[in-house]
């Protein structure tokens, strides 16, 4: 959208004529001539004549000039930002063929009679696929035991699940043969009554986990609802599984679950004999993808071409939100097959032939190629005039954005439209990351970056500037070599190291090692926008930081009043959420703006944080661990002082806070 004018001042002659002689009474009241002919109401008109010519000037400077040059420079206004969140389908029953939830279908929050309803679209289409288990395990003290399945079916067969006596780091796993990434998985258990004590039911020491390979290993999924009490009774258990990586155990491969005992605390209680298993049925029961504040536009027709250069077509949504490679523009010319032209910002690069268009997505406004006549006589074409009478269509659009976007967890709920065995859906986490289109006083704001760094990238400021602007990514931190001579590790000279951490849904809690894996795709972006950009001879390596994980375990004691139990979880909730939020990369920090690159971690901060928990007497010990997620190993003590590389960052792993 063009840049808006503005007027500084808008006062002319008489009005400051009319204001001067207001002031009169109040500054000389002996003067009561106050007739055009008086020399001092000339001398009043003179000097307001000339303040009208420096207003004249003012209007045009500086913020006029600037908005002008923004305007040379082809900046515009950034469209809104649209709001992401994580939908879960669920099945009206289980079924034994795969269920395509395809890609665009739609969920809203409820239409009132004060308020719209705010659709979320699918961004991917997911396959529920029926749970077909190819084995099962158990894992104790490095001892694996081979279950078969099928004695389950027999009378008064048993499985026991852990070792005897059962210990942290025992686990049970289970071989699916297909991926069940993103699936919601029942768990029909009978257990026999005897299996199972010791522990508290609704605080059971048990973690279920899936494989994700590499680095992340074993991620925790989440239980939405456990009717077996740590299976201690008949009942099932229902998990939201998160992306899976097949991987080989005991010569199988396959996606693999485990249920994980882990160390228990003083409430939970541990278990003095292992579950034995006399019944087993895994049964999925529905789907989750990633769906944004959107709604498509299909094959929309624009109208036809009159054969003029210049013209513009506007799409009847707006505004428009960021489009991909299926969003195009389609030229059908007589005669001709249809063409598919391709969007640029501008028509600076574009030639005569060249099938280019441009579109302004706050409007809406698609725009092909102007003409520029020539000294010599000639007409130069910026990108070729679709012949006249051609129809022009736009295959697929989405709009929508902004921070209404922002809808609390539960809120989307109204599936629209149907899909076979689909019986219900709804967003089980807040949707974030919805922002408004940028405003004029943001836009001057950012002008200075703009014009520095916008045809090429020297300072460390500059490639932070034009990397943060790249869509997916949250955090960005230039290296450069620094003095001479540097540190073991440190950046050549010549030689630029980005570190980026993506855009993650959720920023506070528990974060997944997955979630902050560096996608190729937006590395590749990165990449591509400093790259031509650097000088010649800069090398340059777009990278994730070094992610220190740490686990906090502090015991705390509390005032009279909050040793009341309701009160007590409370507190260990709210302590447990300051330091979820305070060792984070996003949100974390003194600041609240996410941990510094590099920057230390002292325990004697953790102590103050902790003490400025409501219901906390003081703070009895903090003991911090370098650790690493999903794995069984317990944590390494760290230092009082942990010192961080220049590269590094601190992210929360698991933390454990006892009442005392």
């Amino acid at each position: 959208m063009a840049l808006p004018d503005i007027n500084l001042d808008d006062r002319n002659f008489q009005d400051i004529v009319d204001q001067a002689k207001r002031l009169i009474p109040r500054y000389t009241p002996e003067w009561t001539d106050h007739n055009a002919s008086d020399p001092g109401i000339a001398m009043i008109e003179l000097f307001a004549w000339m303040t009208e010519m420096v207003l004249y000037r003012m209007n045009r400077v500086p913020d006029k000039v600037l908005i002008r040059l923004l305007e040379l420079i082809g900046a515009k206004l950034e469209p809104p930002r649209a709001a992401q969140s994580r939908i879960t389908f669920y099945l009206s029953a289980a079924q034994p063929d795969d269920v395509i939830i395809p890609e665009g279908t739609e969920v809203a929050t409820v239409r009132t009679e004060t308020s719209e309803a705010i659709t979320f679209s699918a961004e991917q289409s997911l396959s529920v696929h029926p749970p077909r288990p190819l084995g099962a395990f158990s894992n104790s003290d490095q001892r694996w035991v081979n279950h078969d399945l099928r004695q389950l079916e027999l009378e008064r067969s048993k499985l026991i699940m852990f070792g005897s006596p059962p210990t942290p780091g025992d686990a049970f796993y289970i071989a699916l043969e297909d991926d069940h990434s993103d699936h919601v998985l029942s768990l029909d258990v009978q257990v026999d009554i005897a299996g199972g004590a010791g522990v508290d039911p609704t605080r059971p020491p048990l973690e279920w986990q899936v494989w994700q390979g590499n680095v992340a290993r074993w991620v925790a999924c989440e239980v939405e609802f456990d009717g077996t009490g740590g299976f201690n009774t008949a009942g099932e258990v229902i998990l939201h599984l998160p992306r899976m990586v097949a991987g080989a155990f005991q010569s199988l491969s396959a996606y693999w679950l485990r249920v994980q005992l882990t160390v228990p605390d003083a409430s939970s209680g541990s278990y003095k004999v292992s579950p034995q298993l006399e019944r087993l049925r895994l049964e999925s029961r529905g789907g989750t993808v990633t769906a944004r504040h959107a709604v498509t536009v299909r094959d929309e027709y624009l109208g036809e071409s009159d054969g003029t250069p210049g013209q513009q077509f506007i799409l009847s949504r707006s505004p428009v939100l960021a489009t991909d490679e299926r969003d195009h523009l389609i030229v059908e010319e007589p005669g001709l097959p249809p063409a598919i032209w391709r969007e640029v910002p501008d028509f600076a690069d574009s030639e005569d032939g060249d099938t280019h268009y441009s579109l302004d997505n706050l409007d809406g406004t698609i725009t092909l190629g102007p003409t520029l006549p020539q000294t010599n006589g000639q007409v130069y074409a910026f990108s070729r005039i679709p012949a006249k009478g051609s129809a022009l269509r736009f295959s697929r659009y989405q709009h929508g954005g902004g921070v209404i976007g922002n809808v609390p967890r539960g809120a989307l709920s109204v599936l629209k439209g149907t899909i076979p065995f689909v019986a219900r859906a709804i967003n089980r986490v807040a949707a974030t990351g919805g922002a408004n289109a940028q405003d004029l006083e943001d836009a001057k704001r950012q002008a200075p970056a703009l014009l520095r760094a916008r045809n090429r990238a020297v300072t460390t400021d500059d490639f932070e500037y034009l990397a943060g602007r790249v869509n997916g990514v949250a955090r960005v931190k230039t290296l450069g070599p620094g003095e001479q001579p540097g540190r073991p590790g440190d950046p050549k000279p010549g030689q630029v190291t980005l570190l980026v951490i993506p855009a993650v849904q959720q920023m506070r809690g528990r974060i997944a090692p997955d979630a902050l894996t560096l996608p190729a795709d937006l590395r590749a972006a990165v990449f591509a926008m400093l790259n031509d950009k650097r000088l010649i001879g800069t090398g340059l390596e777009v990278r994730s930081p070094q992610y220190i994980w740490v686990s906090v375990q502090t015991k705390l004691r509390l005032t009279d009043r909050a040793n009341d139990p309701s009160i007590a979880l409370e507190t260990r909730a709210h302590a447990e959420a300051a330091l979820y939020a305070y060792l984070n990369p996003y949100v974390g920090g003194p600041r609240g703006t996410g941990w510094a690159f590099g920057r230390d971690l002292h325990t004697a901060e953790l102590y103050a944080l902790l003490q400025g928990v409501p219901g906390v007497e003081f703070v009895e010990e903090v003991l911090v661990g370098l650790s690493t997620p999903g794995s069984s190993v317990p944590p390494t003590p760290a230092p009082a002082r942990l010192t961080l590389a220049r590269d590094a960052v601190i992210v929360s792993d698991a933390h454990r806070v006892t009442i005392l």
